[in-house]
């Protein structure tokens, strides 16, 4: 059960965070943190189904990362965040990537995220990127924290395509030779 603390706080989040400058607040607490923070035009708290569902420009700062969709349900269990789901047209996710240059940057219609696994599991005109590398593919499940990914097509209209960056036989012999 959701205490009463963190209901207030969601509530809060979702009524007050439209400013600008709060929301710039509320994404450097949150990656410092370690907190989840949600806005949007709007939030109804379901405290039967330990769930919070956000409407309208909604979007979620969590450890480092963004996802941003019209709508998000956060599933919550034992005052955890067990499930983030957003839906758009389309919905996105930005993670920046520690001690590398890039960002992790994914869209689909539909993305959720298992913050626990660090699963990132992405469907309907699914894409992500990193460092140079694509994959576009009907579905795409990528696990954040060991690096792997699975795409699948729909066969019928949209097959698997990734784009990979290979650097150059210069670039490779410079960063060996040093």
């Amino acid at each position: 059960m959701i205490s009463n603390r963190h209901c207030l706080l969601c509530l809060f989040g979702a009524c007050v965070f439209g400013y600008g400058q709060l929301a710039i607040a509320a994404e450097q607490d949150a990656t410092t943190n370690g907190e989840l923070t949600i806005e949007g035009d709007s939030a109804v708290f379901l405290q039967s189904r330990n769930r919070i569902e956000y409407s309208g420009n909604v979007i979620a700062y969590m450890n480092g990362m963004r996802i941003s969709g019209d709508k998000v349900l956060v599933q919550m269990n034992d005052d955890r965040v067990e499930q983030i789901t957003t839906s758009g047209s389309p919905a996105n996710f930005w993670q920046d990537v520690a001690a590398t240059d890039s960002d992790t940057e994914a869209e689909a219609q539909t993305i959720i995220y298992l913050p626990n696994s660090g699963l990132l599991e992405l469907s309907g005109s699914a894409s992500l990127s990193q460092n140079g590398n694509a994959v576009h593919s009907a579905s795409i499940r990528y696990n954040l924290t060991l690096g792997q990914l699975e795409a699948s097509g729909d066969q019928a209209q949209e097959r698997v395509r990734m784009q990979l960056f290979v650097p150059n036989d210069d670039t490779t012999r410079d960063s060996t030779s040093q």
